[in-house]
């Protein structure tokens, strides 16, 4: 039976030979990066420089992947900081063959992702997410997820957490992270009613291409300076209201404890100052967004009992991190959505009140 690290060197030698073959690089060597859940990364030396290579795995929707790297190609045009994405040598943005699919792309030496970003980094983060959204407003896309996102089945999600509950309690001897992962289930169904009652009481709420992943993990810093986002998802149109509250309220910032909240508010205040067009209702109502998803989510438990992950013990820290964070926010959740719409409302009236051309304010 191979084990992962001859799948590994296997996948090495066929990634190095067509490199070498469709890109006419001189590969020296590659290396896994521990780093991603989706795809497998790696590290491609070569007598001219170090390159960053995404290998998709062989499900993945290839066209899909490669409109993706055409997004971020435009938000890097537009001033976005974006890793350069490598063509083959036949223009392609992603090489595929014989069930190997992946993209070349800049590698970006001494930069850092994931973790507890700071009061700073989360301020560039809401700057970065505002232009980002501002640019991509008026983007024409007809695929949209938003609106599957709005009609939640609460009877088919109390089933899924039911199939999990019932996996664990088969089991003859359970483990912490079961007795830990049951306790959880049985809170979030508790939950669903909330979150039922969030649903309803949304206001309607901005649609548009987004990111579509935007969060600390896709985040590249360099000595605290932001450097680049990457991994973009194929453009669809989604609510800019949920990368608004993921990235502001995200589980191991809050996990980190205080000063979650300011902090959650430096990122608010700095992508209304980048997106002041942005409506203030999907700022307010980022928080109520979050917090559905993050009690709505299986992502963690899912994996750990019906596929686990080359990293799992990363999804299973992370599952937990994500169900603690949404009783944190729930806590709060009328003061965060109240200072997060008050954010908007202090950027709108520095708006206004911005001399015109004439000496005279505007109003």
């Amino acid at each position: 039976r191979m084990t992962l690290r001859d799948a590994d060197a296997e996948a090495g030698r066929r990634l190095a030979d067509a490199v070498t073959t469709h890109y006419a690089l001189d590969v020296r060597s590659l290396s896994r990066i521990a780093k991603g859940m989706g795809t497998t990364n790696w590290r491609v030396r070569t007598s001219t420089g170090d390159y960053f290579l995404k290998q998709y795995p062989p499900d993945a929707d290839v066209a899909g992947e490669v409109a993706a790297l055409e997004l971020s190609q435009e938000a890097r045009a537009a001033g976005v900081s974006a890793p350069r994405v490598i063509p083959s040598s036949t223009g392609e943005f992603v090489r595929a063959e014989d069930g190997l699919a992946f993209a070349l792309l800049e590698y970006l030496p001494g930069t850092t992702s994931g973790g507890v970003l700071s009061r700073s980094e989360l301020e560039q983060a809401g700057t970065t997410l505002g232009r980002l959204h501002a640019l991509l407003r008026n983007r024409r896309e007809l695929r949209e997820t938003a609106e599957a996102w709005l009609a939640l089945d609460m009877g088919r999600k109390r089933a899924a957490f039911a199939r999990y509950l019932s996996i664990i309690e088969g089991r003859a001897e359970p483990d912490a992270f079961d007795r830990r992962t049951a306790f959880l289930l049985r809170r979030r169904l508790e939950l669903l009613p909330k979150v039922a009652a969030l649903l309803a009481s949304l206001p309607p709420l901005a649609r548009q291409v987004v990111h579509g992943d935007y969060g600390a993990s896709n985040l590249l810093f360099r000595d605290g300076v932001l450097a680049a986002v990457i991994d973009f998802r194929p453009p669809e149109r989604f609510l800019p209201a949920f990368e608004i509250g993921r990235t502001a309220l995200d589980p191991e910032t809050l996990a980190a404890g205080q000063p979650w909240v300011d902090k959650s508010l430096a990122f608010v205040d700095a992508y209304c100052r980048a997106n002041p067009d942005i409506g203030r209702a999907d700022v307010q109502f980022a928080p109520q967004v979050w917090t559905i998803q993050l009690v709505r989510s299986e992502y963690g438990a899912r994996q750990h009992y019906f596929g686990p992950r080359e990293r799992q013990a990363d999804l299973d820290r992370f599952w937990v991190q994500r169900c603690e964070a949404a009783e944190m926010i729930l806590h709060r959740l009328d003061e965060l959505s109240e200072s997060f719409g008050a954010a908007w409302d202090r950027q709108k009236s520095k708006r206004v009140a911005t001399p015109n051309r004439r000496g005279g304010l505007v109003r």
